[in-house]
């Protein structure tokens, strides 16, 4: 999965196009949401790819649709902007970075995960708004009785990624594949399929 910062990243952009939720507290908070399933789960991933709306390691785009039919808060569009994400972030590391997997291509996660620390402290600290949409965060509404999640977690789990940027970064080492270069490059190449699953919801509804 992308890691915080590179989801409010590209929040961001696509909220260029769609200024209902530019200065929306509530659409970003959903942008980080989907991963308060560890708020319940911890480290077991078994229900992940149904929180994710079966987008955690593939695009699934109609089902984002169906959940924004049934749910179109800012919340709720931030959150389907998340998986969506998601969806492109796995497949194109696999392709696109065989370095990075272990000789039985199964991600290297000590490669991983100091990577995607490093880079999303630096994009934090090389881009204001990033900060700026943490402090909408810090104030957005939280959802009641979400079909996926409890309220609880959405408290928890902003809670921790409030306190855990304000920090230092957990990893030190140097970057080895996913950098700033890699994230924009990713981010360019996701905002497509966002906007062509949103476009669709629009012209769904009644």
């Amino acid at each position: 999965m992308a890691l915080t910062m590179v989801h409010l990243v590209v929040a961001d952009l696509w909220a260029q196009k769609h200024p209902e939720f530019l200065e929306s507290p509530e659409f970003y908070y959903g942008a980080i949401s989907p991963d308060a399933v560890h708020v319940r789960d911890g480290g077991d991933k078994s229900h992940k790819n149904e929180i994710h709306l079966n987008n955690w390691v593939s695009p699934h785009p109609d089902d984002v649709i169906r959940y924004w039919m049934a749910h179109s808060t800012p919340f709720d569009i931030g959150y389907g902007v998340h998986v969506l994400a998601d969806g492109q972030w796995v497949p194109r590391y696999k392709e696109k970075l065989p370095g990075i997997l272990r000789p039985n291509g199964l991600l290297n996660t000590d490669i991983y995960y100091n990577d995607t620390f490093v880079t999303d402290f630096r994009l934090l600290a090389m881009r204001p708004r990033l900060q700026q949409i943490l402090d909408m965060v810090a104030v957005a509404r939280t959802p009641r009785e979400h079909p996926l999640l409890e309220d609880y977690m959405f408290i928890k789990w902003r809670a921790d990624l409030l306190e855990a940027y304000r920090g230092e970064c957990p990893r030190h080492d140097p970057i080895r594949f996913i950098d700033d270069v890699y994230v924009n490059a990713f981010v360019k190449d996701a905002l497509p399929l966002i906007e062509k699953t949103y476009q669709k919801l629009m012209e769904m509804r009644p």
